[in-house]
């Protein structure tokens, strides 16, 4: 197949993208314990640590945002989507880690890692496809 005939991303795919980073990034920073204690984290640990939740809610929203903006403009998405991709696989390791290393339930973190491992996978095709 010519690279002229790869079928693009469906342009609904962004805003909606956008849209659930904004809502993840809003979930985390209104309920930042909420993230750790799902994943089997006591409760004075999760209350310790939620600055750092509310720092992802922030990051996710920041990109939610970027990406919303972009394609109501029609700029280039391809740097967001990249964003989105190492954002994601940057989690997949940070829970994978947790998870080894007995500081989450281990199914639950691997289960996220997982997760977070299809979003940056799926966010880097769609870079490719973007390009």
């Amino acid at each position: 197949m010519a690279e002229n005939d790869v079928e693009k991303v469906p342009e609904i795919i962004y805003p909606i993208l956008g849209g659930v980073r904004i809502a993840i990034g809003i979930g985390l920073i209104v309920s930042p314990t909420g993230l750790a204690k799902g994943l089997g984290v006591d409760a004075p640990t999760a209350k310790r640590v939620r600055w750092i939740t509310r720092i992802a809610g922030a990051r996710e929203i920041a990109v939610g945002v970027g990406t919303l903006r972009a394609w109501r403009r029609s700029e280039p998405l391809d740097g967001w989507i990249l964003a989105q991709a190492i954002s994601d696989g940057s989690d997949a390791i940070a829970f994978t880690a947790a998870s080894i290393n007995r500081e989450v339930g281990v199914a639950r973190g691997l289960g996220l890692a997982a997760f977070a491992l299809s979003g940056a996978l799926s966010e880097g095709w769609m870079y490719v496809r973007a390009r």
